[in-house]
Order: C-alpha cells, then structure tokens, then sequence
C-alpha cells in the first residue's frame, strides 16, 4: 500500500464519482481505477460499491476513509518535522558555558536565538565542575560558550570577540577616585578570583598579566560566580581583575577602573566538537556571530 493509493481513495470518496476524483488528482479515469481496485485487493476487502448510476463506501471503506486521512495527515506532519530537524528549527541542544562567559553576549545570545527557533529545546549548563572539553568531545554537551585560550583535542575553537581588561574595587577603595590604575600598584591588594578550573585560559591570562607587572596576585578568596565575586569585591574583601562585561552587574558598592599595564585580553570563544556541527548548533554559533557582529556596528553594547 502507497501514500499515492491513499490520496487517490480519499479523493474518490470524497467526490463518490470516479471521472471527478480523477481529474481531481489529474489522471485518466482507467489507471486511476486501476489502483483503487489494487488497493482493494492489498488490503481483501471492498471499499467501493459501483453501480452504473452510482458509488458508495462500504462500511469498511467509510471506516478505511478515517485511516487514510489521518495517515495522510500524519505525512504531512512527519515530512514537515524531519526537514524542520534538518535545518536546526526543532530537538534539543546543550549548550555550556562558565560563569564569566555569560556576562553581556550569552544572554543576547539566548533571546535571540529562542526568538527565531522556538522549537529548539535549549538546555543551558553552568555546572561548576563540568569539564567542558570533555563534555563536548563525549557529546554530552553539543556546543559551549568559552573563555579563551580553550585547547582541548578534538575541539574546534571559533574566537567571537576580544574585551579589556578593568579593575573591579570596592567604591570606599583610595584607589576608586583614580580613572586609571597602574596593574604595578596592586601588587600588596588583596585578590577575589574564581577557581582555576573553572576557566583555566582566563585564570593564566589575569595571573600572567600580573606575573608581567612584576607580582604574583595574592588570592585572598575564591568565588565559582562573578556575581560573588563582584559580591565580595561590594562586602570589602578584596579587588578583582574582570573583564570589561563584568560591568554589567553594576553594583551599587563597587567601581571599574581603566588598567594601564595589563598586557592581555578577554577571550570569548565558541567551542564545538568539530569539524561537523548538528543543524541547531550550527544555527547558535551562527547567531552568537552575528550577535558579536551587530555589537561591533553599534547595535548593542557588550
């Protein structure tokens, strides 16, 4: 039995008239018999009465009219849901990142995305021990928002935007009624930093800067968040190198300070098991592209 069988039985119960159903569906009228009565014949039972007057359903074709519809229509659905998967528009996708990265591009990333593919099931996932390298080698994760440098074999590693450095001090500091600030001069402060393995590339690169201004930073305490980070920066215990989207958090007690002597450079990154992306991950990294792009024109501020 045939999808074609199917559509050409509907159309001949629904017309009751062999000569119309087949001009209905374009065909003449002798094949187009033909294969209802090779439909009958797949299935042992007689769908049709005919007369030379008339054409009727049998009990059987009436029930056998239900069928067909919804199986037609249960086509339609099937074929529309596969090419929708097939351009990345349905079916879920993992997406990681790390607390620092979702300052100012991920949640422009997200709003975007969700409002052109509503029928993707986005899962986002922050956990503080995943090791996101080896989430995405494993699949378990389909694509992540990164800071760079990120180097992980088997993972593809597109830079999306590069941002400065600032200082991050409580708003009573001597030092916060300086525009800028020397890195050199913070060698004696107190450091609130994340824990390395949350994003190795980051926490080198702030440490290397410092290494670089002719101190190692005395980390005083350790926060998985930047928003507790920031926090503890407000409470009094400490500074914090940021980069500059941390701002973003504005909060009340705490000022960001221009830094002169620091070398390096925020990295954001989306990283993916390459070289092949599933359709909906190609479709986020294309927007979080595009997102960095429409910022850079002065669409929005990172």
């Amino acid at each position: 039995m045939e999808f074609r069988q199917l559509q050409l039985f509907v159309a001949v119960a629904e017309e009751l008239h062999f000569g119309r159903a087949a001009a209905r569906v374009g065909m003449a009228q002798p094949p187009f018999s033909q294969q209802i009565r090779k439909l009958e014949a797949e299935l042992g039972v007689e769908l049709l009465t005919r007369t030379s007057r008339r054409v009727a359903l049998t009990s059987a074709g009436s029930r056998f009219l239900e069928d067909a519809r919804e199986l037609l229509a249960r086509r339609v659905e099937v074929m529309s849901t596969v090419r929708r998967a097939a351009q990345g528009e349905t079916g879920p996708l993992r997406v990681g990142f790390s607390a620092s990265s979702a300052l100012g591009l991920l949640p422009r990333i997200v709003l975007r995305f969700r409002s052109r593919f509503p029928g993707v099931k986005l899962e986002l996932d922050d956990r503080e021990k995943l090791d996101v390298g080896v989430a995405l080698s494993t699949g378990d994760l389909d694509l992540a928002i990164v800071r760079g440098p990120f180097l992980h074999d088997g993972v593809t590693v597109e830079q999306l935007l590069r941002e400065p450095f600032v200082l991050a001090l409580p708003a009573r500091h001597p030092r916060a009624r300086q525009k800028v600030v020397a890195l050199a001069s913070l060698a004696s402060e107190p450091f609130i930093l994340f824990p390395r393995h949350a994003a190795p590339g980051l926490h080198d690169t702030i440490t290397s800067m410092c290494l670089g201004a002719g101190f190692s930073p005395l980390i005083h305490q350790e926060a998985s968040s930047w928003p507790s980070v920031v926090g503890m920066v407000e409470a009094g215990l400490g500074i914090t190198i940021a980069p500059m989207s941390a701002q973003a958090l504005r909060p009340k007690g705490v000022v960001f300070r221009a830094l002169s002597g620091a070398s390096g450079w925020a990295e954001l990154a989306v990283a993916f098991r390459g070289p092949q992306l599933m359709p909906a991950a190609a479709n986020f990294r294309a927007i979080a592209h595009e997102t960095v792009t429409l910022a850079r024109e002065g669409a929005h501020s990172l």
